[in-house]
């Protein structure tokens, strides 16, 4: 009985070489509208990752390590999903999760202009929803490709490994995008949101005070 295995190996293709030469299907956020993320209490919500001299770590950092990106949102929800429901088998988040993290609130300087790594768009690009959900490297190759694109993309909107309904974003590091911090709160003071987002998701919170 043959052991090869069944179906697609699970990975996004690269970035097919003509990639250069395709219009890519871009969605605008105007300056100043809300951009989500969640993030760690004692650090501040702007970072662009992993750092200089570090490897990549997470789905868009580039391979090149040439720019750093920015793990945002725009809507809180997708945040706090990206964060909290990162193990789909538990069925309860520990409210020691969420004691450590706040919810912040940023604004661009300027319009951004994000290729659409969603839906029909995905053929259009030449990749398949495994950019959103399968391993890293080939999603790093495309933050590399999508840089270097003649239309110069600000980043990626992809859709959320752990609720495809919702999109997050991925911005590149760029000298003329200046972020805003609007507003920071604690996400303890957010216990009723982050209680109906869970419920939804059918968790529920332990350890709560």
């Amino acid at each position: 009985m043959s052991t090869a295995p069944r179906g697609t190996t699970g990975e996004a293709p690269a970035p097919p070489p003509d990639l250069h030469k395709r219009s890519l299907p871009l969605v605008k956020i105007r300056a100043g509208e809300p951009l989500y993320r969640v993030h760690r209490s004692t650090l501040g919500p702007i970072f662009y990752g992993p750092g200089s001299g570090n490897p990549p770590s997470f789905r868009f950092d580039c391979l090149s390590g040439r720019f750093g990106v920015l793990y945002i949102a725009p809507g809180p929800d997708a945040a706090m999903i990206e964060t909290l429901l990162r193990n789909p088998q538990r069925l309860t988040v520990s409210y020691s999760d969420v004691k450590e993290r706040s919810l912040s609130i940023l604004k661009a300087s300027r319009d951004l202009h994000l290729v659409e790594a969603m839906g029909e768009n995905l053929s259009r690009l030449g990749t398949t929803a495994e950019i959103s959900t399968g391993p890293y490297d080939p999603c790093g190759a495309w933050s590399d490709a999508l840089f270097d694109h003649p239309e110069e993309p600000d980043g990626i909107l992809f859709s959320s490994r752990h609720n495809p309904s919702e999109a997050c974003i991925a911005l590149f590091e760029k000298s003329d995008i200046l972020l805003d911090e609007i507003k920071t709160t604690p996400l303890p003071d957010l216990l009723a949101e982050v209680g109906a987002l869970l419920d939804r998701h059918g968790k529920s919170l332990f350890g709560a005070p």
